[in-house]
């Protein structure tokens, strides 16, 4: 692969039937009781101080509300709050133009697997098949609280929830069809967890509450990465495992403005692209260790390839490192421990 379509359309959300207006957030449910109650590890976005029973911070005073099972945890006085909330809206608008704004009972059971199961042939899928798979295999635990921002539709509940993880996912977006609001679907399919609409550069959890953090090409979406890997550090516990899956990168010759983006920041989608010693070294000042560094699409994507399959022979990492750094563009999962 010479170029990679970095996140043309985000890869939580398939492209699916075009459907008709839908709310930006939650329609009223009747007789919807919250699966999951708000734990004390939950606090306020703008101070860490503990919330009550009504979601009042008891520290600052800030009121927080919750509508149809999602917590809405956003600090609206948070700098570049004004951009986050463009981006929340937007995204609707780009799954409508895009047609893939609409739920198939089917496809959202799949995910991410749609390439495995559904005999898809889509090399983004396939690339968050193998990260999700690799955290799943290899750094997920029974009995593990694992958060995800950038969530989306939350459909990672209905592999985490059977293995007896707590899951909690977070994003800005609670749209009923792409965002969290989907998850009273998965929520029928596995049972109740939290679902918490907020900002991943200010999130609402008190230090160490997870035993592994992670997200699907989501970092790419930060104002400030340094700011949102902090975050997803911060809140992790010692010991615990941090994951950025499927992120789009760049070589180091190539500009970070990529024209293939250019219409979803004119709708207001925050969207870069970093260089892997963007990432890599961001994830070491916000004291994580890396343990892999994964080409996207995995070994077997490499070994098609002339020199990096030549590479495969000194070994996995050689072949990755000079990947990510020749092609254009390309995609790369991390895997960190928290110091």
């Amino acid at each position: 692969m010479e170029a990679w379509d970095v996140q043309k359309a985000d890869q939580h959300h398939p492209r699916q039937a075009l459907l008709p207006e839908a709310a930006l957030t939650p329609p009223s449910a009747p007789g919807y009781r919250l699966a999951v109650p708000v734990p004390a590890f939950v606090v306020c976005p703008a101070c860490l101080g503990a919330l009550d029973d009504g979601l009042s911070c008891r520290r600052c005073g800030r009121v927080y509300e919750e509508s149809d099972g999602i917590f809405g945890l956003l600090d609206r006085t948070a700098p570049g709050i004004d951009a986050k909330l463009r981006e929340l809206a937007a995204w609707p608008l780009l799954a409508r133009e895009q047609g893939w704004y609409g739920t198939d009972d089917r496809i959202d059971g799949a995910l991410p697997f749609l390439n495995r199961d559904l005999g898809w042939d889509d090399r983004a899928w396939a690339a968050t098949e193998h990260g999700f798979q690799l955290l799943l295999d290899r750094y997920i635990r029974p009995g593990d609280r694992v958060l995800e921002i950038g969530a989306a539709k939350s459909w990672a509940a209905q592999h985490l929830v059977p293995r007896g993880c707590e899951y909690v996912a977070c994003d800005l977006v609670v749209d009923p069809v792409i965002g969290l609001g989907r998850g009273r679907f998965f929520e029928e399919r596995v049972g109740g967890y939290l679902r918490i609409q907020a900002d991943g550069e200010r999130l609402p959890f008190a230090d160490g509450s997870f035993d592994v953090a992670f997200c699907v090409a989501t970092l790419h979406h930060a104002l400030d990465l340094r700011a949102m890997v902090r975050e997803l550090a911060r809140v992790t516990r010692p010991g615990g495992i941090v994951a950025g899956l499927n992120e789009g990168t760049r070589a180091p010759y190539r500009s970070g403005a990529n024209p293939e983006q250019e219409h979803e920041k004119e709708l207001g989608i925050n969207e870069h692209v970093h260089t892997m010693w963007a990432y890599v070294w961001t994830f070491t000042r916000a004291g994580l260790r890396p343990l892999r560094l994964e080409y996207a699409e995995g070994r077997d994507e490499l070994a098609r390839r002339n020199i990096a399959g030549k590479l495969l022979r000194v070994g996995e990492l050689p072949a990755t490192l000079w990947s990510l750094n020749a092609y254009a563009y390309a995609g790369l999962s991390l895997y960190a421990r928290r110091r």
